[in-house]
């Protein structure tokens, strides 16, 4: 019987699971059983591998994650059903003068809540502030795309996010710093790119209708304090407890896994917790929380189950080693591995989470010896970020594309170019922080 390189069985189990999920099996359910199968293949004994399943499953870390993002969803659902989302992006649109920089923070204050699809949401806003459309519908649409997506990587409240902080061990603070490049380099790329320069025509936000009219410089700080305050609250919070955390942690007599879990997951509950707050003490703020919870919150809770589970698998069968020692015997750059995977994992699902929950518990055992796992981290998180932009499943594009009446390659085209060239820097970056390890 020909034995089967451990390579040549992950991309088996990968291409299933994708094509699992291509037929509208769920991502979780797809990934769990995806793990089920490569441990069996592997020779793990069935007891064994239904006690790594369970462990994973039932782990302080994973229960801790499933309620994270419970509080998430529900706290993003309200800041929508309340309104304040509107006139957070609002008040930003009337604070700033450029019609530029308006079109393009507009999307990215929405990206700050993970709320699916919720570029439909930032359309209208980048729309009404070019009327007549005069940059063409499909920059509009890559526009409102790109925009909408800048803070994937670096943002404490996306599910890739946290599920990257959960899979790497890295602390939520941490990875905010190592990632701090991204949301730099997207701005930049898409402002010089996508909306290069200033456009002769209406003046914005104000003459476009959006956003209030203050009529004093005063008067729209004071809307601008308004609309971010929920957002403030929460991140304000979350900085302050996570700084003393780490001042305070070292001195208590507490084991360092249970010191790592209080410090990624107590700041950022204690600042969606008084986030909530803020907004119930707003008009038919409570209300906004009532069926803030539904079919779409479950079905992100198994997902994410279902990663968890099929990445204790991979680590029981021992696949992800056997592959980086097979590609190094062939003289294979395992690198290129840990940048195609999360890539092809991207382009597949079209969604954050799966490319962290797929490829991140491969890559991250085939890291080779010696090389900083902040530079795997970063090199995998943007090539992974690449192909969820570039996927045709992706639910923003596709909502973004229909609201301005414009094909998904139309799109795309805009975006193309400073998308290959944040992969570049990207590329840079990861390399510059493994020749200082």
């Amino acid at each position: 019987m020909i034995a089967i390189p451990a390579t040549a069985q992950i991309l088996i189990v990968f291409a299933a699971v994708v094509a699992a999920t291509a037929r509208k099996v769920p991502l979780g359910l797809a990934a769990a059983a995806g793990g089920v199968a490569l441990a069996l293949w592997r020779g793990v004994p069935a007891l064994g591998m239904l006690r790594s399943a369970a462990a994973a499953a039932l782990s302080a870390d994973t229960l801790l994650l499933l309620a994270l993002m419970t509080c998430i969803m529900a706290f993003s659902s309200a800041m929508k059903r309340s309104s304040l989302m509107d006139a957070f992006a609002a008040s930003l649109s009337a604070a700033v003068r450029s019609e530029r920089l308006s079109m393009a923070l507009a999307p990215a204050i929405i990206g700050t809540l993970p709320v699916p699809g919720g570029a439909v949401l930032s359309a209208p806003l980048v729309d009404a502030m070019d009327p007549g459309r005069s940059r063409g519908a499909a920059t509009l649409s890559a526009a409102n795309y790109w925009f909408r997506h800048t803070l994937e990587l670096s943002w404490p409240l996306y599910p890739a996010f946290i599920l990257t902080s959960s899979l790497t061990g890295i602390e939520p603070s941490r990875l905010m710093v190592l990632n701090a490049y991204a949301p730099v380099a997207l701005f930049s790329l898409g402002l010089l790119f996508i909306l290069p320069g200033a456009r002769a025509g209406a003046r914005g936000a104000e003459k476009a209708g959006v956003g209030p009219r203050g009529d004093s410089g005063s008067a729209r700080l004071a809307d601008l304090v308004r609309g971010v305050a929920p957002l403030g609250v929460v991140l304000g919070a979350y900085g302050l407890l996570a700084g003393l955390w780490a001042a305070l942690s070292p001195a208590l007599a507490i084991g360092a896994a249970a010191s790592a879990l209080v410090g990624r997951y107590a700041p950022v509950f204690a600042g969606l917790a008084c986030g909530a707050a803020y907004v119930a003490t707003r008009p038919t703020g409570r209300g906004s929380f009532k069926g803030a919870l539904g079919p779409s919150t479950l079905r992100l809770l198994a997902m994410m189950l279902g990663i968890k589970v099929f990445s204790a698998l991979v680590g029981a069968a021992g696949a992800a080693e056997a592959a980086a020692a097979e590609l190094a015997g062939a003289g294979f750059e395992p690198l290129v591995a840990i940048a195609l995977l999360p890539f092809m994992a991207g382009l597949v699902t079209g969604v954050g989470f799966g490319y962290a929950g797929l490829a991140f518990p491969i890559i991250l055992r085939m890291a080779p010896d010696g090389v900083a796992l902040g530079a795997v981290v970063v090199l995998a998180g943007a090539f992974g970020y690449a192909g969820m932009m570039l996927s045709p499943l992706h639910v923003c594009m596709v909502v973004s594309s229909e609201h301005f009446g414009v094909g998904l390659v139309s799109t795309i085209r805009r975006f193309a170019a400073p998308l290959a060239l944040f992969c570049a820097a990207a590329t840079g970056y990861a390399a510059l922080l493994a020749a200082l390890g």
